[in-house]
């Protein structure tokens, strides 16, 4: 749902829409902020939105933001409390919203081999029937914050194309071939494959 081409007043400096971008986009990713229609332009409503929809979470509470007070502030602040903003979300993992959107993007048996569970198990898990294993949740945050840096340069199709093609920086292995099985999120080797997708994000 989000496909930005310009920019509004306080985002017209570059670095700013560019950081703001990617907080929207982990926002929607992670399921904390669904837009209601296809958000083309990044202006104050859409922004303000979004963190509200964070805050409302319980994910980074000190997310709305005081646009007044903005008005003393140089771009380089503001970039730096997006990012903090955007940490406290990569922070968070929030499996109930997450598994949902990323079975929507990708299909149940697709995400259960990329979260290391059975399909009969995610299935639960989607029904509420089974709580959230820590581990479980774990890559699925991670899958989903992957999901958000790419969002900015592929459609769905072009997301899910990018964890099954072999990558130069992976030895010529897939995303997909190491997020498999019980893989480990903060290891490092499930690192390399978010720093790949965060490279696309600039």
């Amino acid at each position: 749902m989000l496909r930005l081409r310009s920019a509004e007043s306080p985002f017209e400096d570059a670095a700013v829409a560019g950081q703001a971008a990617r907080l929207l986009a982990l926002a929607e990713a992670v399921g904390l902020w669904q837009p209601h229609a296809l958000v083309e332009r990044l202006n104050r409503a859409v922004f303000a939105e979004a963190l509200e929809a964070v805050a409302g979470a319980g994910v980074a509470r000190h997310a709305p933001f005081d646009w007044e007070s903005y008005a003393a502030k140089t771009p380089e602040d503001f970039v730096a409390w997006i990012r903090e903003v955007r940490g406290d979300i990569a922070d968070s993992p929030v499996p109930d919203r997450e598994l949902p959107k990323l079975d929507a993007l990708f299909g149940t048996d697709r995400l259960a081999a990329l979260t290391g569970v059975a399909s009969s198990s995610l299935r639960r898990y989607l029904g509420h029937d089974r709580d959230v294993s820590d581990q479980v949740a774990g890559r699925a945050h991670l899958v989903a914050r992957i999901v958000g840096d790419l969002a900015g340069s592929y459609n769905e199709q072009g997301i899910r194309r990018w964890f099954e093609r072999p990558r130069s920086q992976l030895d010529q292995r897939t995303p997909k071939d190491i997020l498999c099985g019980k893989w480990d999120p903060e290891s490092p080797e499930a690192s390399r494959v978010a720093a790949l997708a965060a490279e696309r994000a600039g």
